[in-house]
């Protein structure tokens, strides 16, 4: 004959859906016509955890996906919670195949291009604009804290595949393949992130 589960190990296998929020930025450019992130980025964001305390702790997403456990819950009542208690999830979201098949939840919000970027900022508004979409398990982003990689492109179509936005700025290094080196009329390039937020969608 079967048996019941114990009503712990149901809550402790139970799986929340992932909530889908948006990263919406607005930037200073400087001989930049557009930036595209890309979801190979390494992120450090600070999250907070949905229920409970409000517990804030950074997670960091590499290639695509960041984890962590919350360390607030202990013994029996961490076998007996659901998992969303006792860890988070942050990952890139990724847009549907054609016809809706395929993995990731991004649909309409976004194309891939080169390096999946997942958006593209061209500082021509509306502000601020929607530059990433990330789903959340466990978790709700508080702050883009640094780190991220950009497709960075001026007005005559040169381009910087791998910018990497330090402290929210990318400056042109005026060497190599940089901007500068490919158009000197450009004289100097960069991109400031000026203000940033996160949006439920």
């Amino acid at each position: 004959s079967s048996r019941s589960l114990p009503a712990q190990h149901i809550l402790s296998t139970r799986v929340a859906m992932p909530i889908l929020y948006g990263l919406y930025v607005e930037a200073q450019l400087c001989n930049v016509s557009s930036f595209r992130l890309s979801d190979s980025s390494d992120w450090i964001f600070q999250v907070q955890k949905r229920s409970r305390n409000g517990t804030v702790a950074p997670i960091e997403v590499q290639q695509g996906v960041g984890r962590l456990e919350w360390g607030d819950i202990h013994g029996a009542d961490r076998l007996a919670c659901d998992r969303s208690e006792r860890e988070a999830t942050m990952r890139v979201a990724r847009p549907r195949k054609a016809g809706g098949k395929g993995k990731g939840q991004l649909g309409k919000f976004g194309k891939l291009r080169g390096e999946t970027p997942l958006a593209e900022y061209t500082g021509e508004g509306p502000f601020p604009c929607l530059v990433a979409v990330f789903e959340c398990e466990g978790c709700e982003p508080l702050e883009w804290t640094t780190g991220g990689i950009a497709c960075v492109q001026d007005g005559n179509g040169h381009e910087v595949v791998r910018a990497q936005l330090n402290s929210m700025i990318w400056q042109d290094s005026g060497r190599g393949n940089s901007l500068v080196c490919q158009d000197p009329r450009n004289g100097e390039a960069y991109i400031r992130i000026t203000s940033h937020e996160f949006r439920c969608l």
